[in-house]
């Protein structure tokens, strides 16, 4: 069996009392969270890791932490009850990997081409990158088509990856209404989003768009969201 973990949400920084506090925003709400909690997080932000890769990482940033080592599985635990982060369990990579994504719902995520250009130079100014590292992560990822499909979906409205399935197998282009989504994906009286992720465990183009997405998770275009 193989489990697979990912970060839900994006995250803010608020000044309160004249201290940094972080908190995870969800589905537009702020959650807030502790630092060992935010330290998981944050490692699985725009990563997709196994369990033991995730623990030897926390432990890892743990050693600088002042005081007792908090426990690791409590505060897993914690974050997948607050649906804060996504985890899929299954036989396969694949399988472990749609369990994981299926409800997830896939948000377009744009950062400003000058932030990410002064980001990149500050991290070269102070060596921490070599100029090729910094050309390199300049220049724009390649999209295959699957992945301009999806962001084509998206960018109409926020959607389900078992939804983002269900559009390929029909063939649906035109999303950008609930009307239009209710009558191409939810076309049977009895479907829900249950029956939607059942229904597209299976299908063909299951593995070509849960590559699609890692892909564009990984690349840090989309975020996660979790109901």
């Amino acid at each position: 069996m193989m489990t697979f973990y990912a970060a839900v949400g994006s995250y803010r920084i608020r000044k309160e009392d004249g201290r940094l506090v972080p908190y995870i925003q969800k589905l537009g709400r702020l959650h807030p969270i502790s630092i060992p909690e935010f330290v998981i997080w944050t490692t699985l932000l725009w990563e997709v890791m196994t369990y033991r890769e995730l623990k030897n990482l926390f432990e890892k940033q743990m050693e600088h932490f002042n005081g007792p080592a908090p426990d690791f599985d409590m505060l897993l635990n914690m974050l997948k009850k607050r649906k804060l982060i996504a985890c899929g369990l299954g036989y396969s990579g694949s399988d472990a990997l749609y369990n994981m994504l299926s409800d997830a719902f896939v948000i377009p995520y744009h950062i400003a081409g000058g932030r990410k250009a002064w980001s990149v130079l500050k991290l070269w100014v102070k060596g921490s990158i070599t100029i090729t590292d910094a050309h390199r992560l300049l220049k724009s990822p390649k999209t295959t088509e699957d992945e301009a499909r999806v962001i084509n979906l998206i960018e109409q409205t926020p959607l389900s990856t078992s939804e983002i399935i269900c559009c390929f197998a029909k063939n649906l282009q035109d999303v950008s209404t609930a009307d239009k989504v209710i009558s191409g994906i939810y076309a049977a009286e009895s479907d829900d989003q249950e029956s939607i992720a059942n229904a597209q465990k299976n299908d063909k183009h299951r593995d070509a768009v849960l590559e699609a997405i890692s892909n564009l998770y990984l690349q840090r275009r989309v975020l996660l969201e979790l109901a």
